[in-house]
């Protein structure tokens, strides 16, 4: 029996493998460049989006409350290419204006086919966002005044929001992944651009998940599924919520 312990935020995955997994061998090969860029499998776009909800979902839990930013390019902004450059210049300089930010972007194309970028910026001032509830606006950040992001993206207008760091930011930033992954125009970029240094899972596999997977006996999962594997054997994965 194979164990494999997974944590991000306050979810604690418990996958139960009926074989134990042996090492992988992996042979590599030189691939031939490939200048036309296919639509991406659904499965590829499922397993992005659980990436982003768990390292969001992780970054909440170790920075705490993160601004909900909107980049939006004030020319042209029909170039997949130049917006790739543009937000990795944006990345860079922030990280120069505020040394410990992270972030995370995801890339939507408006009803007019124009790019922009939806994200969030965590370790910088919260007090440059916007204070709502819904539609509704009770306070207008110093963003307002200071255009600070707005400088440093240096390509348009920055719309800032506070937020107050719930969970569900992971989700409500996952869906852009799943509504922009079918634009073809969206083949060539990544779907998700994260900072260097950003949170990942805690992973843990083999004895020590095993031991950890037995601390959570009594607890009552909020989600259970198994399956049966022809390679495997029956696999068992188990959810739990820490608070």
């Amino acid at each position: 029996m194979y164990f494999v312990y997974k944590k991000y935020g306050e979810i604690v995955e418990i996958t139960q493998i009926e074989k134990e997994i042996t090492r992988k061998v992996r042979v590599y090969f030189k691939r031939r460049r490939n200048n036309i860029y296919p639509s991406r499998r659904p499965d590829n776009i499922r397993r992005t989006r659980q990436i982003c909800v768990r390292r969001v979902l992780s970054a909440l839990e170790e920075y705490g409350c993160p601004l909900l930013v909107t980049l939006t390019f004030a020319g042209d902004a029909s170039d997949a290419s130049y917006a790739n450059d543009s937000l990795r210049a944006f990345q860079v300089r922030l990280r120069t204006q505020y040394s410990s930010a992270q972030s995370i972007f995801i890339p939507e194309l408006s009803p007019r086919g124009r790019i922009h970028f939806h994200g969030l910026l965590f370790n910088v001032p919260m007090s440059l966002g916007d204070t709502r509830k819904g539609k509704r606006t009770f306070s207008y950040g110093d963003e307002r005044k200071t255009r600070i992001l707005a400088k440093l993206w240096g390509e348009g207008y920055v719309d800032a929001t506070a937020t107050n760091g719930s969970g569900r930011l992971a989700y409500y930033i996952s869906k852009y992944i799943t509504k922009g992954a079918g634009e073809i125009l969206f083949n060539a970029m990544r779907m998700l651009r994260i900072s260097h240094g950003f949170p990942k899972e805690e992973v843990v596999r083999g004895k020590m998940a095993e031991k950890l997977a037995k601390s959570y006996d009594k607890k009552k999962p909020i989600r259970e599924w198994s399956k049966p594997n022809i390679f495997l054997g029956k696999i068992t994965k188990k959810t739990y919520l820490l608070k």
